[in-house]
């Protein structure tokens, strides 16, 4: 099984296409890697209220979840880092993203966690965000 990261937006975001782009950065982009159609609706659906939804693809979804200094949760946390660089190019000031990960398959289930969360406030060292939580980032 593998844990995907999908986020879903009121705008449209470029996405790489794995099979066609080359030079693609492979430890983080914003395209479809473990999720196919029916993930990205059941994630759309249940989860979010936007009009669009992605996946973060890298070789492994983000999970910030104790220890916090483990491989797992460094690397999530250097990936939400990119996430919340790349968001902010994009949004307008009041606007937000929404952030959700979860094993294959899951995407229909009930969520364990919640949080809303401010750009210009967050702390990723001192973040948990384990699966199945739905973050609400605003800019």
């Amino acid at each position: 099984m593998s844990l995907a990261s999908y986020i879903g937006t009121n705008i449209k975001i470029p996405q790489v296409d794995i099979n066609e782009d080359e030079g693609y950065d492979e430890d983080f982009y914003v395209g479809q890697c473990f999720a196919d159609e029916t993930c990205l609706y059941s994630v759309q659906t249940t989860q979010f209220t936007t009009a669009h939804v992605y996946e973060i693809s890298s070789h492994w979804g983000i999970e910030i979840v104790e220890p916090f200094d483990s491989k797992i949760s460094l690397e999530s946390k250097e990936k939400l880092r990119r996430l919340l660089e790349l968001m902010d190019s994009y949004l307008a000031e009041g606007d937000y993203f929404e952030l959700y990960s979860c094993w294959v398959g899951e995407e229909g289930y009930s969520r364990e966690h919640a949080l809303t969360l401010e750009m210009k406030d967050l702390d990723i060292h001192n973040l948990k965000i384990p699966e199945k939580t739905y973050v609400l980032i605003k800019k």
